[in-house]
């Protein structure tokens, strides 16, 4: 065997070796320097990766704790709508919707737990029992969210544009906040 001698690199190489090691050196060190100023990205993403398992949180020892509370205490409708919260934060729509007609039953003239029961029927693909709350919910309380939501299903789901045109355009009247002023009138500038 024969040794060939190795080629040294030229100076335009070893220039653009040298300036890509210098990159990554200051890479670092600007990474460094922002991690160091923003601590709270570094707690984000080992927070993110203590729970990076589950996608969705898992209410059940909270819900369980609530229930046993609410043994004690069967007409409390905070109680009731916590339950119904977490068990809609764990998509367990159908649960949710028991508890909440539970807290309507308890009090009628609970608007939140109307626009709940809105929201509770429309991940259940219940469109026409979602408009139907929302409806109640904005009978007892004008709130530019159910409105809006109420907008959305009667143009997408329920085949009621126009109806769904005169909700967006009481957003654009209202004192609503301005977000919702503007997905509204997003709404009405569609054909």
């Amino acid at each position: 065997m024969t040794k060939t001698p190795m080629k040294q690199p030229n100076a335009a190489a070893k220039i653009f070796i040298a300036a890509i090691l210098l990159g990554f050196a200051a890479m670092l060190v600007t990474s460094g320097v922002y991690r160091t100023n923003h601590p709270s990205l570094t707690n984000f993403v080992q927070s993110r990766n203590a729970t990076s398992e589950q996608s969705k949180p898992d209410n059940s020892a909270h819900i369980a704790d609530l229930m046993g509370k609410l043994k004690k205490d069967a007409n409390n409708v905070k109680l009731i709508e916590e339950i119904a919260r977490h068990f809609m934060e764990d998509g367990e729509y159908s649960q949710a919707r028991k508890f909440i007609q539970r807290g309507i039953a308890a009090q009628p003239s609970n608007a939140h737990l109307f626009y709940m029961l809105g929201m509770a029927n429309f991940k259940l693909e219940s469109y026409t029992n979602a408009a139907k709350a929302f409806e109640t919910s904005l009978s007892i309380a004008d709130d530019p969210s159910a409105r809006y939501n109420l907008g959305i299903l009667l143009t997408y789901y329920l085949d009621k544009p126009a109806e769904g045109k005169i909700q967006f355009q009481k957003i654009v009247e209202s004192a609503a906040e301005n977000h919702l002023k503007i997905a509204a009138q997003k709404e009405l500038d569609k054909k």
